[in-house]
């Protein structure tokens, strides 16, 4: 985990700035926890065999997904892993990507079970 910054989850903070009930947004953070856990598997197949397009969909979802969470370490290297898996698709790149949102994946689901 070195190298990258510590996910801050301000429940409160972030429901508010989405005028939902802290209620509502753990339960749509849980859902997207549950399906990025799965997103992330079909990152790791989908990446050594070149199937950028895969890679692309699934990064570009992250990035809406934990954008509309107001996560945006977290939508900002989904960003990145799009816009590479888009253009250079350079793999080492996007694996190191991979691995920094799965780290920032690892501490969100950390704070949640705070």
């Amino acid at each position: 985990m070195s190298g990258i910054s510590k996910l801050t989850l301000n429940i409160e903070e972030n429901s508010a700035s989405l005028h939902i009930s802290p209620e509502i947004y753990k339960r749509v953070l849980q859902k997207a926890v549950l399906q990025t856990a799965q997103d992330i598997k079909a990152l790791e197949e989908a990446l050594p065999v070149g199937d950028f397009e895969k890679v692309k969909a699934i990064s570009h979802k992250f990035k809406g997904d934990y954008d509309n969470l107001r996560l945006k370490d977290m939508s900002s290297v989904a960003k990145e892993m799009s816009d590479c898996a888009k253009t250079s698709q350079d793999k080492e790149k996007i694996a190191h990507l991979l691995e920094t949102f799965s780290a920032y994946f690892d501490q969100l689901k950390e704070q949640m079970d705070k």
